[in-house]
């Protein structure tokens, strides 16, 4: 006996639609049903991923937003992609940009200089929500030199069982192929900015196919994530392509943007690789150079321009381009524009952790890198935070943090979480209070945007600390860490158990977050007189396991120290 739909086919249609019916039928068991949309560049399909607490969620995975960066585009700014023809396959991610990770122990040159590609994440919540849903746009971090999109770091699923944003994370080069610089029109730099750029303007285009306000785009980003949101703050490039943005854990005033020569980099690169006369011939032959050399040669080739070890972690960074046109990211000094108000007065939140040193804890992990880093104290130490060309900064650096060590060797038993904070300070805490205060005690004819500030001091059972040591040492409330909250990193963590005290902070967090992008400011505002600092903690209630208070103000005298370890150093 036929079932009724079956002998109505053929009724109706006749016997090739009775084939037709039984192979759909059979792929719709075999295959569910996938998400599939239309955009400018062509019509895609993604994937059905589970989320945590609230359903599945859509994933549109690995879509190019500009063409590979290979051959003749290498060191050039980026350029559209193209459209296509048929359905496009973003049920898959796509590579890395091609990186050598040193914040991670025995790293090896991984990824491909074909990786400008992004992911879209949207909830399911029907057919109807075309254009209403605000926008995540979240950008990683790694010093400019590493990291990715990948799901397995940075899973949505938090974010998706909000059923409240779409979540967009954008590949950009790192390292010498999204940063060299030769300071003319050679190599006028800043190519992994403009990748973000370039992204931001897909959103602008793409984003309502998704279900996604263009008009409500949050820019987030972590670590050097955090630097690029306020470096785009600051670029002309960007001028309405958010109304929201978010640094955390990272500022664009830090020393480490402005302590080197971008062209005398280029040239030591290029000698690094073996280029004849790198340090004699034009900018235009160093650049094409460099074009023709192996990208896994060029990005192995960083080990060569370190001062110590796998440092500076952050070798390539923006600059500001001397050559101006439509396309200059940015034109003139961050740190004036940031103090005189140059920037788009969009709501801001900036937040820290207590240890952002951590990301330099595979040193301390080492006792031959630590003990040779002691040999040499006064030389290596001080260049860590760009404090080593004047000899009372240096000094100024021993009293403070060291002052039980020897002139010789400043680091013992005792004080080796000096270095950290050390390097907590100098490399990040630093320059976001130094970014709040410039923006309390600048005075603007017109309303400021407003500001709020966070510190996240909770400690869950986890922490990112095994991964730049591959150790259960206990290095505290480390860098990256709150990211383990906001996000799902099921390739590095296992999940949270429902209703412990981590499964508590994620909701607090994520909510924080939600709530900022749809349009609130969840905590409380900075004014010209204070800047209450929103803190998120452990509680020792077990029935309320996460708390929430305030602390007032910073520490002045830190400041002060570093403020004028700075004036000495130029930065």
């Amino acid at each position: 006996m036929y079932p009724p739909w079956l002998i109505l086919s053929v009724t109706a249609f006749g016997f090739a639609d009775i084939a037709l019916a039984i192979g759909e039928q059979y792929a719709l068991e075999r295959f569910p049903p996938t998400p599939r949309l239309c955009i400018q560049d062509g019509c895609l399909y993604g994937r059905d991923l589970d989320g945590l607490e609230a359903g599945k969620y859509d994933a549109f995975l690995g879509i190019p937003f500009a063409k590979p960066p290979i051959g003749e585009l290498r060191f050039k700014n980026p350029v559209p992609s193209e459209p296509w023809s048929g359905d496009y396959d973003a049920t898959w991610e796509r590579s890395r940009c091609i990186q050598k990770n040193d914040l991670r122990p025995q790293a090896t040159v991984e990824g491909s200089e074909d990786c400008l590609y992004l992911n879209v994440y949207r909830p399911k919540v029907g057919l109807n929500f075309r254009g209403t849903l605000p926008v995540i746009f979240f950008i990683h971090g790694g010093g400019y030199a590493a990291g990715s999109t990948t799901i397995g770091e940075f899973g949505p699923e938090r974010l998706m069982d909000t059923k409240k944003v779409i979540l967009v994370m954008a590949q950009y080069r790192l390292g010498v192929f999204g940063f060299l610089a030769t300071g003319d029109e050679a190599s006028p730099g800043n190519y992994g900015m403009k990748d973000q750029v370039m992204a931001l303007k897909w959103i602008q285009r793409n984003i309502e196919h998704f279900g996604g306000d263009p008009k409500r785009v949050t820019i987030m980003g972590q670590s050097a994530g955090g630097s690029a949101v306020q470096w785009h703050m600051m670029s002309p490039l960007t001028k309405g392509l958010f109304s929201r943005a978010v640094s955390m854990s990272g500022s664009a005033l830090g020393f480490w943007h402005y302590n080197y020569d971008p062209l005398d980099l280029a040239r030591k690169q290029a000698a690094a690789v073996g280029i004849p006369e790198a340090h004699q011939i034009s900018t235009a032959d160093l650049v094409d150079s460099l074009k023709k050399v192996d990208a896994i040669e060029l990005a192995k080739s960083i080990d060569s321009l370190k001062f110590f070890h796998v440092y500076s972690l952050a070798t390539y960074v923006p600059v500001v381009e001397k050559v101006v046109n439509s396309e200059t990211f940015m034109m003139e000094d961050p740190r004036d524009l940031w103090a005189a108000g140059k920037y788009h007065q969009v709501p801001y939140v900036m937040g820290f952790v207590p240890n952002e040193g951590a990301f330099n804890a595979n040193a301390i992990a080492n006792n031959s890198i630590l003990e040779e880093m002691n040999d040499r104290s006064k030389v290596i130490i001080p260049q860590f935070v760009g404090a080593h060309t004047n000899p009372l900064s240096v000094q100024m650096l021993k009293e403070t943090f060291f002052p039980d060590g020897s002139n010789e060797r400043w680091l013992t038993d005792d004080n080796l979480y000096e270095l950290q904070e050390m390097l907590s300070e100098g490399y990040i805490t630093y320059a976001i209070v130094l970014s709040i205060k410039q923006y309390l005690h600048y005075k603007s004819a017109t309303p400021k945007a407003p500001l709020s500030v966070y510190y996240f001091n909770f400690k869950g059972r986890f922490s990112q600390s095994y991964y730049y040591t591959y150790t259960f040492a206990d290095y505290g409330i480390c860098h990256l860490d709150d990211l383990n909250y906001l996000f799902r990193p099921s390739a590095l963590f296992p999940d949270f158990v429902p209703e412990t005290p981590s499964w508590y902070m994620a909701k607090m967090l994520v909510d924080y977050y939600v709530q900022f992008a749809t349009g609130g400011m969840p905590g409380p505002l900075c004014t010209n007189e204070s800047c209450p600092v929103l803190q998120f903690t452990n509680s020792d209630d077990p029935s309320n396991p996460v708390q929430m208070n305030f602390l007032e103000g910073f520490n002045e005298k830190r400041f002060a120290f570093w403020y004028n370890l700075y004036a000495l150093q130029n930065y």
